[in-house]
């Protein structure tokens, strides 16, 4: 009996460590991606600056703000957080990690909706854990189930999509996460059909929110806070659609710059769903905002005063 418990703890033994090296060498291999998230945690080379402009909120950020369209808007060099699904919890956890170890840029442009989500929702992030004790303590906050299997092997952690998309992105450069397509016939009919809706944030991520902006004033980053388009017919099913983005702006400190889009793009053609523009419908957008978007990057100031000139109307 004592030799089979010790066969059976040599065994477990076995397993716990090979677990461990093994999750251990597939987070350094993936650390290597190209993926936008692992430029968080990966350290930057001493002769590679830091990103000037920061984006972050939800899929509403992520696809909507390439990074091209950003640089060309703002003259920096930019980098897109925003994560599918992610709460405004979340979004703090990407911000304070990417200040904390990259510095605090001069831009951010932040997608405020992620208010409306799970605050408990856990998007993409449990890989992350993987580098941040931040990330790791949501987990455990969360989900300690998730949590405790997680630490229990070290190699469930990357059992998940996000997984599939870094080892991805080993092979070949991220691509471009605008989107493509438009709005379906069946969705359109749904949408058109559908009760009304109210939008409520939840209070952990108007704390979040309050987290965030607090961390980028104290660093001297200047905050946009860019609502980007609703589907027109999505719209008129929000019953308080106005009033909520009211208390939104309302909460926020007076040198934080609003650039209201929700309207910005009215045209069907140009939307994927009810809640993202398509590519199309982000260079919309773009022109849009530019007038506003770019006096808060590092533009040279010529170059603001031409591009104002060349949208005043001819004088005859």
């Amino acid at each position: 009996m004592i030799r089979l418990l010790a066969c059976i703890a040599l065994i477990a033994a076995t397993v716990a460590t090979m677990d461990r090296v093994l999750a251990s060498a597939l987070g350094d291999l993936l650390l290597r991606s190209s993926d936008r998230f692992m430029a968080v945690y990966r350290p930057a080379p001493p002769d590679v600056r830091p990103a000037d402009v920061v984006v972050l909120g939800n899929s509403r950020a992520d696809n909507h703000f390439p990074v091209e369209a950003v640089q060309g808007a703002t003259c920096g060099k930019a980098i897109n957080l925003g994560m599918g699904g992610a709460p405004t919890t979340v979004s703090d956890l990407l911000w304070q990690d990417y200040v904390e170890r990259h510095g605090a840029p001069r831009l951010l442009i932040l997608e405020p909706t992620g208010v409306v989500d799970d605050p408990r929702a856990l998007a993409d992030v449990p890989l992350l854990a993987h580098y941040s004790p931040r990330v790791d303590d949501f987990v455990r906050q969360t989900d300690h189930g998730l949590w405790l299997s997680n630490h229990a092997f070290h190699l469930m952690a990357f059992n998940g999509n996000q997984t599939v998309r870094l080892a991805t992105g080993l092979i070949r450069p991220a691509g471009d996460r605008t989107l493509s397509g438009s709005v379906p016939a069946p969705l359109k009919v749904q949408l058109a059909k559908a009760p009304e809706e109210v939008m409520e944030g939840f209070q952990p991520n108007w704390e979040a929110l309050d987290r965030i902006i607090h961390t980028a004033r104290a660093n001297g980053t200047r905050v946009a806070v860019v609502i980007t388009p609703y589907y027109p017919t999505y719209i008129g099913k929000l019953s308080n659609f106005d009033a909520f983005f009211d208390d939104l702006k309302h909460r926020l400190p007076g040198d934080v710059t609003v650039i209201d889009a929700r309207r910005a793009v009215r045209k069907e053609e140009l939307f994927m769903d009810a809640l993202h523009v398509n590519q199309d419908g982000v260079q919309a957008m773009f022109a849009a905002i530019d007038a506003d978007l770019r006096p808060l990057g590092a533009c040279p100031v010529d170059a603001i005063a031409s591009l104002t000139a060349s949208m005043e109307p001819a004088r005859h």
